[in-house]
């Protein structure tokens, strides 16, 4: 093989390994923006669900709730919906 064609496949073959790495490189992003996303999610759920138990009677008919409407919801884990 001449100098120059394995050249050829030693730079092809660079760029087949940089594609990849750039493709993992993506997932992991990927997955920690979901990661983060979801954690902020669940810290507004539990934050929510405290603030909902600490309103008073005359608070929750404003909103149209009722005080078993909030326990139900306040025993919730905070990864449920």
């Amino acid at each position: 093989m001449s100098t120059l064609k394995a050249k050829q496949f030693h730079l092809i073959d660079d760029m087949d390994i940089a594609a990849k790495t750039f493709a993992v490189i993506e997932r992991v992003e990927g997955f920690s923006t979901k990661a983060v996303n979801m954690t902020r999610t669940w810290v507004r759920r539990s934050n929510d669900r405290r603030m909902l138990a600490r309103m008073s009677d005359h608070m929750l008919n404003d909103i149209g709730l009722t005080p078993f409407d909030v326990k139900v919801e306040a025993n919730k884990y905070f990864w449920q919906k």
